[in-house]
C-alpha cells in the first residue's frame, strides 16, 4: 500500500519523535563524530504544535495512516525553512523524503516565497548531496539573513560542528 503526503493532524504529532528516532540511527553509524545525534531528543512536541498550527507540518501516512516520514518548516527571512526532514528507517528510500519537499514546496510558493532553505552536514550522503539531488545548492547565511545566521550559530551551540554544516536553497518556480 503506497504512502500519502497530507497535512499532519494533532494527533499526528506525538507519534512523530519516533519516526526522528528511527531516521536519527543513520547518524550512529556515520561515525563517532555524530553518534550523539542518534541518541539526541526529537523536536520538542509543543514546537511542532506552533508549526503544525501555521501549516508548516506534513506526514508520510503509511496504509494505517500512521506517519511514515514527516517534513515540519517555517517562515524564515522572507522564504520557508525546513525546521526537520524525517523518514522512519524501514520507509527509507522509497521517495517519500522527495514527496514531502514537494509538498513544502507547495506550501511555500503559496506563501510568497522564492525559496526552500534548509541547513544540513555536507558530508553525509543523505543530507547535502540528497538535498542537491533535489535542487538544493549551497549559499551563505549572508545571502538569506539574519534569521538563517542564527540558526547556524544555535546549532554551533548545541554541539553541531559549523565546519561540516551548510545551509542551502532551492528556488521554487512560480
Amino acid at each position: 500500500m503506497s504512502n500519502t503526503i497530507r497535512a499532519a493532524t494533532r494527533a499526528d504529532l506525538p507519534l512523530l519523535a519516533q519516526v526522528e528516532r528511527s531516521a536519527a540511527i543513520l547518524f550512529a553509524q556515520a561515525g563517532p563524530e555524530l553518534a550523539w545525534l542518534a541518541h539526541g531528543e526529537p523536536l520538542p512536541l509543543e514546537t511542532l504544535q506552533a508549526l503544525q498550527q501555521d501549516g508548516g507540518v506534513w506526514v508520510a501516512a503509511d496504509g494505517q495512516d500512521a506517519p511514515a516520514g514527516f517534513l515540519a518548516a517555517q517562515p524564515l527571512d522572507g522564504q520557508l525553512f525546513i525546521v526537520e526532514l524525517s523518514v522512519a528507517l524501514p520507509q527509507q528510500r522509497q521517495g517519500l523524503g522527495a514527496r514531502l519537499l514537494d509538498a513544502a514546496a507547495a506550501h511555500a510558493r503559496a506563501l510568497g516565497c522564492a525559496w526552500l532553505t534548509l541547513s544540513t552536514y555536507r558530508h553525509l550522503p543523505w543530507n547535502a548531496p540528497y538535498y542537491a539531488r533535489h535542487g538544493f545548492s549551497e549559499i551563505e547565511a549572508v545571502a538569506l539573513g539574519a534569521g538563517h545566521a542564527l540558526k547556524l550559530a544555535r546549532e554551533a551551540q548545541d554541539g553541531h560542528d559549523p565546519a561540516l554544516r551548510c545551509l542551502m536553497r532551492k528556488p521554487l518556480a512560480r
